[in-house]
């Protein structure tokens, strides 16, 4: 057979297979020495594991009920002794949120009515470049795209009467 079921051994040893596929896998194995050997090697491997691991303890059902019943009183018990603390995650977060905001408005404020935008640089730059007040041209900043206005501006101040 050109496929080895080797992924089906371990459950049909164990009997959970369905129907089909367990006849399948018998198919296979009894033409197959290779996958039989593969099989006995793993019943014995599962019977051994069975074996080493045992039956697990019978559970103490009453024991369990008992127990269960300490830790719901307990719980209880938590619940009423702390039922101040409950409002008081809401009341922490409602207070950093109001600070926060505090602090946004303020602080926004503070850039509104602040000081100057510019720089002490800049301010100064701006006060040397005063004579850029007597061109005309100042004044309408959309002609300075134009890059033959630019490269004529010495021009146009030599045609200016004054």
């Amino acid at each position: 057979m050109a496929t080895h079921p080797d992924a089906d051994l371990v459950p049909y040893l164990r009997g959970q297979l369905a129907p089909a596929d367990r006849e399948r896998v018998a198919r296979h194995l009894d033409e197959c020495p290779d996958c039989r050997q593969d099989t006995e090697q793993l019943r014995d491997l599962l019977g051994h594991v069975a074996r080493s691991i045992g039956q697990p303890p019978e559970p103490n059902w009453a024991r369990y009920r008992a127990e269960l019943r300490e830790k719901l009183e307990a719980r209880r018990a938590r619940g009423r002794a702390s039922w101040w603390w409950r409002p008081v995650p809401m009341a922490l977060s409602a207070s950093v949120a109001g600070v926060v905001l505090l602090l946004a408005v303020w602080t926004g404020r503070q850039m509104l009515t602040g000081a100057d935008p510019f720089t002490q640089d800049e301010a100064s730059i701006g006060r040397q470049l005063s004579f850029l007040e007597e061109y005309q041209l100042v004044e309408r900043l959309d002609l300075l795209e134009d890059l033959d206005v630019i490269s004529n501006l010495d021009g146009l101040d030599a045609g200016r009467p004054g």
